[in-house]
């Protein structure tokens, strides 16, 4: 019962393969109201949305083609639940194609998390469109928060706005395998920029990524590379890897990874690589389960800088698609870092530099 739960939590976060039959309307709402405190810089109450799950709608169908083929198509749209608005999206994978252009602008609906179309069969699938990067499936199946969901997103701190996901792009997954993969898997990813071969960096904004694992009955293990071209920080480059391991008890997690560009970024204080690592488990109890994660992470900067921080709370299921939840982090931030509680779209006061932030919500969340 327990393995099935985290396994139907994997996929409800995900989002299931394409090879289902018919067309499926699916998706979840989640709000809480949250207090985040960035020492030195104040604090701050709100009512956020995904704080344990991000908002999102998703439609997806499939076609049966006859001999083992099928096509198939998903849209996945974020939603900030709070306001009733969507999330940016981006035309070519470069600050210049954040859609929409302007910190004005309330973004209509958009189908910023995924919107692609395939192919598959026998041998696998390919997909073209948006989609999310081979080194995003590790970071976010191998931390108990999920990045970018509540107190999660420590790990993709200092990257390009293809962090996540990539427009444009061409991609192959092995057979049966998505958000969840049996036995061996590979994931590969080519995304174009679309840059006029005589702009000024015609190349900016192509994304190559390959992901590698195997997956078993009660454990996963992969690792994950993508690479984005950018003239001005000559390449950035996020690895990540990890796995987990199914117990009785608990969902034991492990993740490590690297934000790398290739040359001293002056937003980063001249750093060029920032490592991390984090442990994290889902603690089954009798009602509900019990989420925590102890994560590190380190700058080359001139100062050394660093960043440890502490997260767990509580889910208690109302049903199997309405649960309530808690959760409180805390992080210590030494010398140039100044990283929030919470680095989502929701993010709290930042802290000063070198200082300490935290912060607590309690939420409802639906699935559909």
């Amino acid at each position: 019962m327990k393995r099935t739960m985290a396994a139907c939590l994997a996929l409800s976060w995900a989002g299931a393969s394409l090879a289902q039959s018919g067309l499926i309307v699916s998706g979840g709402l989640d709000l809480a109201v949250a207090h985040y405190k960035g020492e030195g810089g104040g604090s701050r109450t709100q009512l956020i949305s995904g704080g344990n799950q991000n908002s999102r709608l998703n439609i997806r169908g499939r076609e049966d083609l006859g001999g083992g083929w099928y096509a198939g198509f998903e849209l996945e749209a974020g939603i900030a639940a709070d306001t009733g608005a969507g999330l940016a999206s981006n035309t070519n994978n470069q600050v210049s194609g954040i859609v929409p252009a302007g910190s004005g602008n309330v973004p209509s609906l958009t189908f910023n998390r995924r919107s692609i179309v395939g192919i598959g069969g026998e041998w696998g699938e390919l997909r073209l469109g948006r989609d999310y990067v081979p080194s995003f499936w590790p970071i976010y199946l191998y931390d108990p928060f999920r990045t970018g969901v509540g107190f999660g997103g420590i790990t993709i701190l200092g990257t390009t706005v293809t962090n996540l996901r990539a427009s444009n792009s061409i991609g192959y997954f092995t057979p049966g395998c998505d958000a969840v993969c049996k036995g061996p898997f590979a994931q590969l990813m080519y995304a174009l920029g679309e840059n006029g071969s005589g702009s000024a960096a015609p190349d900016d904004g192509r994304v190559a990524g390959l992901r590698l694992g195997y997956g078993a009955p009660t454990w996963e293990v992969s690792i994950a590379r993508s690479k984005t071209t950018s003239a001005a920080v000559a390449d950035f480059t996020q690895t990540s890897g990890g796995g987990f391991l199914e117990t009785k008890w608990a969902r034991l997690m492990l993740l490590v990874g690297e934000n790398r560009t290739g040359r001293p970024v002056a937003p980063l204080n001249n750093g060029t690589r920032a490592p991390f690592w984090q442990l994290g488990a889902l603690v089954y109890l009798p009602v509900g389960y019990v989420p925590v994660a102890y994560t590190r992470v380190t700058r080359n900067d001139p100062d050394s800088s660093s960043a440890s921080k502490i997260s767990f709370g509580y889910v208690y299921p109302l049903s199997k698609r309405t649960a309530v939840y808690t959760t409180y982090a805390r992080i210590a931030n030494k010398n140039a870092l100044a990283i929030p509680v919470n680095v989502g779209a929701d993010s709290g006061p930042t802290p000063e530099a070198g200082r300490g932030a935290s912060g607590w919500d309690v939420g409802l969340r639906l699935t559909f």
